[in-house]
Protein backbone atom coordinates (compact mmCIF):
# COMPACT_ATOMS: atom_id res chain seq x y z
CA UNK A 1 0.00 0.00 0.00
CA UNK A 2 0.92 3.44 -0.87
CA UNK A 3 0.59 5.86 1.87
CA UNK A 4 0.75 9.78 2.09
CA UNK A 5 1.42 12.22 5.17
CA UNK A 6 -0.21 15.21 6.01
CA UNK A 7 0.51 17.89 8.34
CA UNK A 8 -1.45 20.13 9.99
CA UNK A 9 -0.47 23.84 11.43
CA UNK A 10 0.01 22.53 14.84
CA UNK A 11 2.58 19.79 13.71
CA UNK A 12 0.38 16.70 14.02
CA UNK A 13 1.23 13.86 11.41
CA UNK A 14 -1.78 12.02 10.16
CA UNK A 15 -0.73 9.03 7.17
CA UNK A 16 -3.26 7.86 5.42
CA UNK A 17 -3.57 5.56 2.14
CA UNK A 18 -3.14 7.32 -0.97
CA UNK A 19 -6.47 5.42 -2.49
CA UNK A 20 -8.32 8.07 0.30
CA UNK A 21 -5.96 11.21 -0.42
CA UNK A 22 -7.21 10.97 -4.09
CA UNK A 23 -10.86 11.38 -2.88
CA UNK A 24 -9.81 14.63 -2.33
CA UNK A 25 -9.68 16.80 -5.94
CA UNK A 26 -7.26 19.17 -4.18
CA UNK A 27 -5.17 16.33 -2.55
CA UNK A 28 -5.16 14.74 -6.46
CA UNK A 29 -3.67 17.82 -8.11
CA UNK A 30 -1.14 17.89 -5.54
CA UNK A 31 -0.13 14.82 -5.42
CA UNK A 32 -0.20 14.22 -9.80
CA UNK A 33 0.33 16.95 -10.87
CA UNK A 34 3.35 16.56 -14.15
CA UNK A 35 6.83 17.67 -13.09
CA UNK A 36 8.82 16.80 -9.86
CA UNK A 37 7.04 18.71 -6.92
CA UNK A 38 7.91 17.76 -3.64
CA UNK A 39 4.44 16.69 -2.22
CA UNK A 40 4.51 14.28 -5.04
CA UNK A 41 7.78 13.29 -4.78
CA UNK A 42 8.02 13.23 -1.01
CA UNK A 43 4.32 11.98 -0.24
CA UNK A 44 4.38 14.38 2.56
CA UNK A 45 1.88 17.65 2.38
CA UNK A 46 2.32 20.53 5.33
CA UNK A 47 -1.11 22.85 5.64
CA UNK A 48 0.15 26.07 7.05
CA UNK A 49 -3.01 27.03 8.03
CA UNK A 50 -5.44 24.03 8.54
CA UNK A 51 -5.30 22.52 12.74
CA UNK A 52 -4.77 19.03 13.66
CA UNK A 53 -8.37 18.66 14.66
CA UNK A 54 -9.69 19.44 11.57
CA UNK A 55 -7.49 17.78 9.06
CA UNK A 56 -7.95 14.77 11.38
CA UNK A 57 -11.28 15.00 10.82
CA UNK A 58 -10.83 15.14 6.89
CA UNK A 59 -8.90 12.09 7.27
CA UNK A 60 -11.93 10.37 8.56
CA UNK A 61 -13.94 11.65 6.03
CA UNK A 62 -12.26 10.57 3.37
CA UNK A 63 -11.86 7.24 4.51
CA UNK A 64 -15.55 7.52 4.96
CA UNK A 65 -16.14 8.69 1.42
CA UNK A 66 -14.10 5.85 -0.10
CA UNK A 67 -15.85 3.29 1.91
CA UNK A 68 -19.41 3.94 1.11
CA UNK A 69 -18.25 5.26 -2.58
CA UNK A 70 -20.83 2.80 -4.98
CA UNK A 71 -22.54 1.09 -1.77
CA UNK A 72 -25.72 -0.95 -1.99
CA UNK A 73 -25.82 -0.75 1.64
CA UNK A 74 -27.53 2.50 3.55
CA UNK A 75 -24.58 5.07 4.19
CA UNK A 76 -24.46 6.01 7.61
CA UNK A 77 -24.09 9.75 8.75
CA UNK A 78 -20.99 10.92 9.22
CA UNK A 79 -20.63 13.07 12.43
CA UNK A 80 -19.71 16.30 12.05
CA UNK A 81 -19.38 17.93 16.40
CA UNK A 82 -20.53 21.58 15.87
CA UNK A 83 -18.52 23.64 17.87
CA UNK A 84 -15.87 22.71 14.30
CA UNK A 85 -18.50 23.19 12.13
CA UNK A 86 -17.73 26.12 10.38
CA UNK A 87 -13.61 25.55 10.15
CA UNK A 88 -14.82 22.05 8.54
CA UNK A 89 -16.61 23.70 6.30
CA UNK A 90 -14.19 25.74 4.91
CA UNK A 91 -11.74 22.83 4.82
CA UNK A 92 -13.74 20.96 2.96
CA UNK A 93 -14.26 23.57 0.34
CA UNK A 94 -10.36 24.24 0.00
CA UNK A 95 -9.63 19.85 -0.21
CA UNK A 96 -12.71 19.72 -2.67
CA UNK A 97 -14.29 16.64 -0.74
Amino acid sequence: MDYIKLISADGFEFVIDRKCAMASDTLKNMLSSPGQFTESVQNEITFRDIKAIILEKVCKYLYHKVRYTNSTQEIPEFPIEVDISLELLMASDFFEC
